[in-house]
């Protein structure tokens, strides 16, 4: 008998799906509702297990159920899918939800509060902003291209040839002049707003007080802390920090067999990859600022593993090391202090 009843709830925008599963196991109910009723329901039903899979919105309902008291459980939609009995319908969907959050051993993940979605938002939006200037600025060097007009690489490259065309009239048609102008116009006004957005989210994460007790690591800036903090959060939903490094993807992948172990490299693939990419790039950085006598404890280990692996595998083992460090600072809420090289 479970200790307490099972609520699984498949989102949508208006009319949503709820699956209520007794302690007994038992099928209570199963049907649609509106957003206010699901509110309502969240509110009067006693403490139970609320499953809702990954998906647009899931952090703001797994924070509203956690407020009366529910212990919430974000299920991956691919872990879903195997539970998935019959046809695809609401009904089937939040049932395979509710059966998912029963499994042993499944992982599964605690709501996001409001500063670690405030994060992870500026961060998305940073990168929709940056793929669409690159975008433009590819479009525009296409555009004159076609019309004989080169551009040479880099930012300066384009802003010479745009304006050249702009001030001569026999470079392009008359009707395309407009078109260009307006453009360019897009394209320095989204440069503008990628500029105050990167500000805007630098000064967020300069007065959080986890983002600063983490920028305190070596190879960390306001970027990797935003993202550290946005993805590990507390650091509870993770038994250890080698986990929150398999979560973000900087631990070898295992193949075993017959007793066998066979590691194999990390997986470039899973994870999450721009945090991945910014730890490797700031651990690039510091280990080629390296001094040839080593003053801390961390340092000497680094020296050594440069000259034994290499400088790519140190920045992935130096990365692997501060995701690690980084949990055991959210999670027990202590601040970073470097060992001392005579501490060896």
């Amino acid at each position: 008998m479970l200790q307490s009843n099972i609520i699984g709830i498949d989102l949508a925008k208006n009319i949503l799906q709820i699956c209520h599963i007794s302690k007994h196991g038992e099928l209570i109910s199963n049907k649609a509702v509106s957003r206010q009723k699901l509110k309502q329901i969240l509110a009067n039903q006693q403490p139970a297990v609320v499953a809702i899979e990954g998906c647009g919105s899931s952090h703001y309902w797994g924070r509203y159920a956690e407020e009366f008291g529910h212990d919430v459980r974000i299920i991956s939609p691919k872990k879903v899918k195997g539970f998935l009995q019959g046809h695809k319908t609401d009904a089937n969907d939040a049932l395979a939800i509710a059966n998912a959050s029963l499994q042993i051993g499944l992982k599964t993940s605690k709501p996001k509060n409001e500063e670690q979605q405030t994060l992870q938002t500026l961060e998305t939006s940073q990168l929709f902003l940056s793929r669409g200037i690159t975008s433009l600025s590819n479009h525009l060097r296409a555009l004159l291209y076609e019309y004989g007009i080169v551009s040479t690489v880099g930012v300066k490259g384009l802003t010479k040839a745009v304006l050249e065309t702009l001030d001569e009239a026999s470079l392009l048609p008359e009707c395309l002049r407009s078109t260009v102008n307006q453009l360019w116009i897009i394209y320095l006004n989204l440069k503008t707003e990628l500029a105050q957005l990167i500000k805007t989210k630098n000064g967020l994460v300069r007065q959080l007080q986890p983002c600063k007790a983490l920028m305190g690591l070596e190879s960390v800036a306001e970027v990797c802390a935003g993202m550290l903090y946005s993805s590990i959060g507390d650091g509870k939903q993770f038994k250890n920090g080698r986990e929150a490094s398999a979560f973000i993807g900087l631990t070898p992948k295992q193949h075993s067999s017959g007793g066998k172990v066979f590691m194999t490299g990390i997986d470039r693939a899973g994870g999450i990859k721009e945090l991945r990419s910014a730890l490797y790039q700031g651990a690039l950085s510091y280990i080629c600022r390296l001094a040839d006598e080593p003053k801390t404890a961390k340092q000497a280990w680094l020296i050594k593993l440069v000259q034994r692996a290499g400088i790519k595998r140190s920045c992935i083992a130096l990365a692997n090391k501060t995701v690690r460090t980084a949990w055991a600072m959210l999670r027990y809420e202590n601040k970073y202090k470097q060992q001392p090289l005579l501490a060896i």
